[in-house]
């Protein structure tokens, strides 16, 4: 049995059907394939879908633990199957889904980690510390993020038709391909246009391209770079515990309530599906956050050498 043929089916299910963004795709075939990989170990070769039991997928799960998965990886992994197991059965592939009775593993939520003002300042000053053109593309694309809330998947694929810095304002293409406009603060937009006016032209060089962030070969920023960069700034300007893009989307969300936004403004302008999602920062503020704190000195933007 081609295992992974199936595996392609369903992801292109996902793409077609449920327009499931490329990341999304990706974590669905990282845990799935881990799961074909195990099958192909424990049932006999010529085995077929509807060969996979309860047990078999339970004794998977309980593989998972003591290779040093965690709760809520391993309940994401679980929930990846029972998505596969729900489209088998829909498309005649199964009689009977033996992830019904399945249940994930309770996982508390967790505050999300958040940056105070001064450490915002801070992350996006240590972009003065490397040298140009990456330092004013650097300062740019975390003030975009921090400003507008982006998702990095989202910061990464804006183009040059998405940017109006004469309302300092970006659209954005969110996920379920919902589209929004997120405003920029005054410091973003001056960071934008210095990089557009000078970086990202050097950085471009003789290729083409529309994409807002470029790397040095003048194609678009990869995820994972943005992530490597967040990290070494934060360790730079001494911030302690894990800082990644996403930080940034949750310290925008919670300054701007703490500074008194409308929770639905706030929820639109972040592209959260669920008020609930929008509401939970608010009870990790104070009452109120100084406006004062919007203002505060981070280092200048680096002129061009």
């Amino acid at each position: 049995m081609q295992w992974q043929a199936t595996i392609d089916d369903f992801l292109k299910f996902l793409e077609t059907e449920r327009n499931s963004s490329v990341n999304t795709r990706l974590a669905y075939r990282n845990d799935l394939s881990q799961f074909t990989d195990y099958i192909s170990q424990t049932l006999p070769a010529d085995s077929e879908w509807s060969a996979i039991t309860q047990e078999t997928i339970v004794n998977y799960v309980d593989s998972l633990a003591p290779r040093g998965y965690t709760k809520s990886t391993i309940a994401r992994k679980i929930a990846a199957l029972k998505t596969l197991f729900h489209w088998l059965s829909q498309h005649g592939q199964m009689t009977d889904d033996p992830t019904l009775r399945l249940k994930s593993p309770r996982v508390d939520k967790r505050t999300p980690r958040l940056l105070t003002q001064e450490e915002v300042n801070a992350l996006i000053g240590a972009t003065s510390t490397v040298s140009q053109p990456r330092s004013s593309r650097d300062r740019a694309l975390l003030e975009v993020v921090y400003s507008t809330g982006m998702r990095v998947s989202e910061a990464i694929n804006l183009r040059l038709e998405d940017i109006d810095l004469q309302a300092n304002e970006l659209s954005c293409m969110g996920r379920g391909n919902r589209q929004r406009k997120a405003p920029l603060l005054p410091r973003a937009a001056e960071a934008l246009r210095d990089y557009l006016a000078n970086a990202r032209v050097e950085l471009m060089g003789n290729v083409s391209s529309d994409y807002v962030f470029l790397n040095p070969q003048g194609t678009r920023l990869t995820r994972q770079a943005v992530w490597l960069m967040t990290r070494q700034y934060a360790k730079v300007a001494g911030i302690e515990g894990d800082v990644t893009p996403h930080t940034l989307r949750h310290s925008r969300a919670a300054h701007m309530l703490g500074n008194g936004e409308d929770v639905r403004r706030v929820q639109e302008w972040l592209g959260h599906a669920n008020l609930a999602t929008t509401q939970m920062y608010q009870p990790h503020l104070p009452a109120k956050v100084e406006n004062q704190t919007r203002d505060l000195e981070i280092a200048p933007v680096q002129p061009q050498s």
